[in-house]
């Protein structure tokens, strides 16, 4: 249960970030590195729990719960994630 939960909170974080639309957002090539390097790790992290069941506590999976929140809060752009005013 906890294992399909993580694996879908990753993989849906990471087709969120992959679905971003710019309209009119300036290009930041720092900020397009880390979507680049955050969606890899999710779904390297998704598929890594697919192919090797690893034990999952239920911290991991909150985490991955909030994490997927915080990207869909945020519409995919990486850049208001890392802001710290709302």
């Amino acid at each position: 249960m906890l294992t399909t939960i993580i694996v879908l909170a990753y993989l849906l974080a990471a087709l969120r970030l992959v679905c971003f639309n710019r309209n009119g957002y300036r290009y930041r090539w720092g900020v397009s590195l880390l979507a680049s390097l955050l969606i890899g790790a999710l779904l390297c992290a998704a598929f890594d729990q697919i192919l090797y069941r690893h034990p999952v506590s239920p911290w991991q999976a909150l985490l991955a719960l909030v994490l997927c929140v915080l990207v869909y809060r945020s519409r995919g752009n990486v850049a208001a994630l890392m802001r710290f005013t709302p």
